[in-house]
């Protein structure tokens, strides 16, 4: 996981900026995305798994979350395929990476 920092300076833009970025990703992800994708999950719904998992890589993405977009977009992979194997753990995954997201507001 990157420091604030370095977020400013790979993105262009100031520290206030980043941590108002940063909560509204993990508001929205935390409240939508990830709820939407744990109940896709368990309803073995794969279109909705590729939707929620694609909304979640690209936002990671803009903030460069690599760890997080990496995760999400396998997710999404898999589920394009008409597969749900090995999700459950990739989720998990994203779920530790948010704890990570959210120690770096302090």
């Amino acid at each position: 996981m990157t420091s604030i920092e370095e977020m400013c300076e790979n993105l262009g833009i100031d520290r206030e900026d980043v941590v108002e970025f940063l909560g509204v990703f993990i508001d929205y992800t935390e409240n939508e995305d990830l709820p939407g994708l744990k109940l896709a999950i368990d309803n073995r719904d794969v279109s909705t798994v590729r939707k929620r998992a694609h909304s979640i890589k690209g936002a990671a993405l803009n903030l460069q979350l690599s760890e997080i977009a990496s995760l999400a977009e396998r997710i999404e992979k898999t589920a394009a395929a008409e597969s749900l194997d090995g999700v459950e753990a990739m989720y998990s995954d994203i779920q530790e990476q948010m704890n990570s997201v959210r120690m770096l507001l302090g």
